[in-house]
């Protein structure tokens, strides 16, 4: 027996998770029929319900295929952060067995031709703002249309927060070029066929590139309904009743799930942000009541740094899912402090397996530090990163982090030989380095990839930053190796400080040497006004790394040249 299973009794979890026999718009139909005027979606004050959304799903599928000419299987690009244009497009994509591409909001014109091209999109969907990027790099692509919208399309009336910056008259007169408003305007409303499989595929989300080119990682409308269904048992998802905060980009596979599927799959509402203000949040959960948090750790700093936090009723909050990268033990104790009722779990994935692996329970044991149990349908061990063979359970056995499960993804968009390299026997190598303890409780102890080796140890970066978040004046931080001819490598610690705060290099160095060995701890000392950030909030020691192999080769030039 798997070790992990004899809590599920307890902690009130399925021994496995049923075959799904609906794909995502079979389930949205049906909820749209049960709560017609049940509210779906809250962007800055406009309130969309099931039914109006439902309307404008079916308009756009109907627009896709009869006024675009699209076909089943033919890919679509989604170049926006989140707003109801995006939950939209995705259920009308699903709708007619079309594959959703999601990119990044923040690519550069080279990384959004690239990805237009591996993926095969034959149409985009677009911001008025970002459009020019998207002509730059059309003539390089097999783009046939684009389809541009604006926030201010599902913003109140009144509401002038939003302004159009691309001249609309001009677009419409560009051949490929629809407004997204026409569309709707100009198509049926009437439900359209649903033209897909639970084994069809139905997006194709991109990992970061951290280790060369992104990589599209294949998502069947099977994996979307398997994790849907665990998320919401993972949640604890009330039925009708939870408010999500629709802080994860849609691009992103978090997103896919914690602003899009979980919501709709259980008739919920969600309030959506297209860019993270932590005002912003707070006001929104004081005034819509939001009831579920999906986040990352730097989302939680800029919550509890706010200063004015302690001015919103925050009550509401049931639930704080955490994933991305572990959470200081600092930081949860100050979430805990603001919202002394609300349940704080961490948990881990991936996008290859459809994002979630693991969860501490709501219901049962949460073991501070830890990533939670295997979910169900999930199959975990811990493998010697050298020699590939099982380890055994226990904090002194750490090793790679290795997963099984039903719902991992199909493969690597024409990708074979990267395919091959992550699935092993039918086992996804994640690169996650960690152990798992006598009870089934995952740890993760660092990124294989980020493990620094110092004269001959092994220090994992998460282990100090750790440390360094129980420093009173530290707000932000990160750990790398840089390299040295001595050493190997040097731990350097990139530090933000809290508003008003003073501190020295020594200080923080003399605080690491009260809480870590000796060789663990960092030699050297920069800071800084603020780090790195990919879209989702997560802190990219990558970036730094970058940064400090330039400076070290720019040395090396310029001692040769003298």
């Amino acid at each position: 027996m798997q070790v992990w299973k004899r809590w599920y009794p307890y902690i009130g979890w399925p021994e496995d998770i049923e075959e799904p026999k609906e794909t995502p718009p079979e389930v949205l139909k049906k909820v749209v029929k049960e709560n017609p005027e049940k509210d779906a979606i809250v962007f800055y004050g406009n309130v969309l319900t099931y039914r109006e959304f439902y309307d404008n799903v079916c308009r756009l599928a109907n627009a896709f295929k009869e006024i675009l000419g699209l076909e089943k299987g033919d890919r679509i690009s989604f170049f926006m952060p989140n707003c109801p244009q995006f939950n939209i497009g995705y259920f009308a994509c699903l709708t007619n067995g079309m594959i959703t591409v999601h990119t990044n909001v923040m690519y550069t014109p080279r990384e959004l031709e690239y990805q237009l091209n591996h993926s095969g999109a034959k149409a985009i969907v677009t911001l008025d703002v970002m459009y020019d990027r998207v002509e730059e790099v059309w003539d390089k692509t097999g783009i046939e249309h684009i389809i541009v919208t604006s926030l201010k399309d599902f913003l109140p009336p009144s509401s002038q927060r939003f302004l159009v910056l691309t001249n609309e008259k001009e677009l419409k007169e560009r051949e490929g070029v629809y407004l997204l408003t026409d569309l709707l305007r100009d198509a049926s409303s009437k439900p359209p066929e649903i033209n897909a499989t639970v084994e069809d595929v139905a997006s194709l989300t991109y990992t970061g590139g951290t280790t060369g080119l992104p990589k599209g990682a294949v998502y069947t409308h099977r994996n979307i309904m398997i994790d849907a269904e665990i998320f919401t048992i993972m949640l604890d998802v009330r039925r009708g009743k939870d408010v999500f905060s629709g802080l994860m980009p849609m691009f992103h596979g978090n997103g896919i799930w914690n602003s899009n599927m979980n919501i709709f799959y259980n008739a919920c509402k969600v309030v959506l942000f297209p860019y993270f203000n932590p005002g912003d949040l707070l006001r929104a959960i004081e005034t819509y009541r939001i009831s579920q948090i999906h986040c990352v750790p730097t989302h939680l700093v800029a919550i509890v740094n706010h200063p004015r936090v302690r001015h919103f009723d925050l009550s509401s909050v049931r639930v704080i899912s955490v994933g991305s990268a572990p959470v200081p033990v600092e930081l949860l104790r100050k979430v805990k402090e603001l919202m002394p009722d609300c349940t704080i779990i961490e948990q881990w994935g991936l996008t290859e397996a459809a994002i979630i692996g693991t969860s501490n329970p709501v219901h049962g044991v949460i073991k501070i530090g830890s990533a939670g149990l295997p979910c169900p349908s999930v199959e975990i061990k811990i493998v010697d990163s050298i020699t590939g063979k099982d380890l055994p359970s226990g904090e002194e056995n750490v090793g790679e982090i290795v997963l099984r499960s039903r719902k991992i993804i199909k493969e690597y968009w024409k990708d074979p030989d990267r395919t091959k390299e992550s699935i092993i026997d039918g086992w996804l190598y994640t690169g996650d380095i960690g152990y798992m303890d006598e009870d089934g409780y995952v740890f993760i102890v660092d990124r294989k990839k980020d493990m620094i080796i110092a004269g001959g140890y092994n220090i994992y970066p998460a282990e100090v930053e750790q440390v360094l978040y129980t420093h009173p004046k530290v707000k932000e931080c990160a750990v790398i190796g840089v390299p040295d001819p001595y050493r190997g490598e040097n731990v350097k610690a990139f530090i933000v400080l809290k508003e008003g705060e003073e501190s020295s290099e020594e200080e923080i160095i003399e605080f690491a040497k009260q809480h870590l060995a000796k060789y663990k701890v960092p030699r050297i000392i920069e800071f800084r006004d603020e780090l790195p950030k990919s879209p989702v909030g997560k802190i990219l020691r990558r970036v730094l790394r970058e940064e400090e192999l330039r400076k070290a080769k720019a040395r090396k030039s310029n001692d040769q040249e003298r």
